[in-house]
């Protein structure tokens, strides 16, 4: 069983998910040093996991005078490229010894420098995501899960990923039972397909993340309903994690869009 990629932001990590753009922020703070860089990498692989086509790195706030962080943001562009989704890399407002090294021959022709992240976050509409999306918008009420089975169904027929039709509604109820179940709050769905996966994302309005359960050698009897559905979804889902997002969290989750496959 796989762990779940849930970003939990910290004072030096804030990470930002905008679902619905297929788009993902992360906010590096302060001073470059061994621990930021295992932070660092940690949170942007579970971003590429989660299958953005853009992923925003701002620097404005951090502190990197001899440009030691370089590595780092080449290595992860590397392995955003090679990802099954290819996942699009943008470094906004980079200090100037970073920028220097990755201008001079130390960089890569597939790093994106902007100056500014709003100059990153530009490469939006000009970038083809070709992104194939569903977007429901729903009440934080028990309803909510009927709804959302319907509408991924429709949505896997719509985009030819049939095979996929019954994990699907599976995970999208569990996730949204369990929103409308901690939450109450108003939720959006969000099916599209990102490459080879078809991607599964509730957003809710609570900032807490959801936590999974772990059995153990427990007795059933003794479990508490709470937090076990996450467990079918990580049984179901290729991949599945958590987000911070502007207005709350967003809970995802993938699966191969071509059968026989898992990306």
């Amino acid at each position: 069983m796989s762990s779940p990629f849930v970003v939990v932001d910290s004072p030096r990590i804030v990470c930002v998910c905008e679902p619905g753009q297929a788009v993902t922020q992360v906010v590096v703070c302060g001073r470059w040093d061994g621990g930021l860089r295992q932070e660092v990498s940690r949170v942007l692989r579970a971003c590429v996991a989660q299958a953005p086509r853009l992923l925003v790195v701002d620097l404005t706030r951090l502190q990197d005078p001899p440009g030691e962080s370089v590595s780092t943001w080449l290595t992860m562009v590397r392995y955003a490229m090679q990802a099954d989704q290819q996942v699009m890399v943008a470094l906004g407002a980079a200090p100037p010894a970073v920028r220097r090294r990755l201008s001079t021959g130390d960089g890569d022709p597939a790093v994106i420098m902007a100056d500014t992240v709003d100059a990153a976050l530009a490469l939006v509409p000009s970038l083809n995501f070709g992104i194939r999306q569903h977007h429901l918008a729903l009440p934080g009420q028990p309803a909510a899960s009927r709804l959302a089975r319907a509408m991924v169904g429709d949505a896997c027929l719509a985009f030819d990923v049939a095979h996929q039709v019954y994990p699907a509604r599976l995970i999208v109820s569990e996730l949204v039972t369990n929103a409308v179940r901690h939450t109450g709050t108003d939720l959006d769905v969000w099916v599209s397909v990102r490459g080879a996966a078809l991607h599964l994302a509730v957003q809710d309005r609570s900032p807490d993340l959801p936590q999974l359960l772990d059995a153990g050698h427990r007795h059933p009897a003794e479990l508490p309903e709470s937090g076990m559905g996450l467990r079918m979804v990580t049984a179901a889902a290729t991949r599945w994690g958590a987000l911070p997002c502007r207005h709350g969290k967003v809970v995802w989750a993938t699966l191969a869009t071509r059968a026989g496959t898992a990306s």
